[in-house]
């Protein structure tokens, strides 16, 4: 398998530029109480697939991928006789597509789909691409500014220049390199995590010469060689497993998934009271660690560089259930619709019924796409907006004024870490 990034061509060089702005911003709603919580909150029914742990590098299994059910009503207590009434049409005391495959689920999407409409339902549709995930996780543990001092500031912290280093990195991957990364980052003892995150680096940094232009070879060449250098400054070993497991693409999935239930609350103006998640022994802990992370983080409004603005409080008073599919028709529904997008994503031909189904579904869905071609999408359009708009008479005087400023401070921090260094060794 390669590493598919976008065409490096249509991607401009890492230079100055002051006119990068970040368009980005979180809509905090307020409870509505005055009518009753019944009648005034959002269910959700979440299933995934493609969890493959922490072997990201299964050619069978490149995606893993997440859905949701979102409703103003307790699905599960309004349809769950509807939905025992499709299954046992066909013999079945619940439904699991992969266990129906296509030619049975076609006899009961025209019904499944009745009952889904009744729900008045939004849908929330994500797929995470594990080779982009690697290539994010290396920018993330080895180009953040604040623990690389050679990694110049607006590199790691403008989003759209962050995001061409990802993919410039990401043309020079193979799996060797890759797998070389993640058992660095996934080992759990301290002195050996850290020899293999430098050894890594070294051998990244023996193919930098193929990224196309100069600048971002320099970028990666400072930041490689200074992480080699120095790997007791970078923030990446858990000795826990609850803390390794934050890598994985579950958990990406699953902090996207709160994102888009928290957004879809915002729409509807109602806050979230419960998702059902289908089992997961395995990352049940973790999720729910996560989730009792976000749900009770700060609300104030965190300002980023240049515009760009977070909130990280997600979902806020919301209980997380983990549920067997047999005890919820919300997740046996959404069991069907994931299959059906998880095949569609594979490019199979879906037959009539199914893929009404799941045009139903795409016509109410927020679908969230870390991929390389998702993001890569993002990142031109971002590209395209920039570079259309008027520059100010002293845009390009006002830059190179921050580059030398941004320049002084890296160099200022490499030398004051070799001095700090020096003084604890």
């Amino acid at each position: 398998m390669t590493y598919s990034p976008p065409d490096l061509d249509r991607l401009p060089a890492i230079e100055v530029r002051g006119f990068f702005a970040v368009f980005f911003s979180t809509t905090q709603w307020l409870f509505i109480s005055l009518f009753g919580a019944g009648e005034f909150i959002v269910f959700a029914y979440v299933d995934e697939t493609g969890n493959t742990g922490a072997k990201l590098l299964d050619d069978e299994q490149p995606l893993f991928v997440t859905a949701a059910l979102l409703t103003r009503s307790d699905f599960d207590h309004r349809f769950t006789d509807e939905v025992g009434e499709i299954c046992r049409s066909i013999g079945e005391a619940e439904l699991h597509a992969n266990k129906l495959g296509l030619g049975r689920l076609e006899g009961i999407a025209s019904e499944l789909l009745k009952v889904v409409r009744k729900s008045g339902p939004a849908f929330f549709l994500a797929r995470v691409e594990k080779r982009y995930v690697i290539a994010a996780k290396i920018f993330d543990t080895i180009f953040d500014s604040y623990e690389n001092r050679a990694v110049p500031w607006h590199v790691y912290n403008v989003r759209p220049l962050r995001l061409m280093m990802v993919f410039k990195l990401a043309s020079v991957l193979d799996d060797t390199l890759a797998q070389e990364f993640w058992n660095a980052l996934l080992d759990q003892r301290e002195d050996r995590a850290r020899a293999k995150m430098a050894a890594f680096c070294a051998s990244l940094r023996a193919r930098v010469f193929l990224i196309p232009d100069s600048r971002s070879r320099e970028i990666a060449s400072d930041a490689l060689d200074w992480a080699e250098a120095n790997p007791e400054a970078l923030e990446f070993v858990h000795q826990t497993k609850l803390g390794r497991k934050t890598h994985l693409p579950n958990m990406v999935g699953f902090g996207n998934l709160l994102a888009g239930i928290e957004r879809q609350s915002s729409v509807w103006g109602r806050p979230v009271d419960v998702i059902r998640h289908d089992r997961q022994h395995e990352f049940e802990p973790a999720m729910k660690f996560w989730h009792d992370i976000y749900s009770n983080a700060r609300e104030d409004v965190v300002s980023l560089p240049l515009g760009e603005k977070m909130v990280l409080r997600k979902v806020f008073g919301s209980k997380l259930e983990i549920s067997a599919a047999q005890d919820s028709a919300g997740i046996q529904v959404i069991d069907v619709i994931l299959w059906l997008f998880s095949r569609s994503l594979k490019g199979d031909d879906l037959p009539a019924n199914c893929q009404k189904l799941l045009q139903y579904v795409y016509g109410r869905a927020y679908q969230d796409d870390f991929s390389f071609a998702g993001v890569g999408a993002l990142t031109e359009e971002f590209i395209t907006a920039i570079e259309s708009r008027s520059l100010p008479a002293t845009a390009l005087e006002d830059a190179r004024a921050l580059q030398i400023e941004l320049e002084e401070r890296r160099v200022g921090a490499m030398a004051a870490y070799a001095v700090e260094r020096g003084a604890i060794g």
